[in-house]
């Protein structure tokens, strides 16, 4: 009785930029529209005093800082939402489940313009359907590229959307439920 070797399990790695490009996000744009904000009582200031070219110019940029001020709320709600349930890339025993983020940007005409709203690569990838995974890129920059039936373009899964042990786990799982995958080509 010959046995079969054994699925792996399922398994879940988070895909998400993480605190660092929350925060680099945060104090950019909280910076830009503390800035802008703080020039509208200026503006007004300019304007009482009868300097109205200059009082309206300040009071315009003022006002165009309150957006990113916005922008900066924004970005802080979205890390704490990631962080308590980010989106995850998980392994299935049939199939490569892909979060929004990971699916790729919808494909572009030669003016930039989108052809279509669906993103290059479906939410599910059946392990039958990948050919072949490699890593690939420079040390800091790797991705892994899984190349698969339900598309013509390749998948890309970068390191720096993924813990680096996570990637590494996702490379090893991977490896495991589809090893012929990895063959040299």
């Amino acid at each position: 009785m010959g046995s079969e070797p054994a699925a792996p399990p399922e398994r879940a790695f988070a895909y998400w930029n993480g605190w660092h490009a929350v925060g680099c996000s945060v104090l950019f744009f909280g910076l830009l529209g503390s800035i802008g904000v703080s020039l509208f009582p200026a503006g007004y200031e300019k304007v009482q005093s009868g300097q109205l070219p200059t009082g309206v110019a300040l009071m315009v940029m003022g006002v165009f800082g309150v957006p990113t001020l916005l922008m900066s709320f924004w970005s802080l709600w979205t890390g704490v939402r990631d962080t308590l349930s980010p989106p995850r890339v998980r392994v299935t025993t049939t199939s490569l489940l892909l979060p929004t983020g990971a699916r790729g940007e919808p494909p572009q005409d030669e003016h930039g313009e989108p052809i279509s709203h669906e993103p290059p690569h479906p939410a599910a990838i059946p392990l039958a359907a990948i050919r072949s995974v490699r890593r690939a890129g420079p040390a800091h920059n790797l991705v892994l590229e899984v190349l698969h039936d339900a598309s013509a373009v390749p998948l890309r899964l970068q390191q720096h959307m993924m813990r680096k042990s996570d990637f590494d786990d996702l490379e090893a799982v991977l490896r495991a439920a589809i090893p012929g995958a990895f063959a040299a080509p």
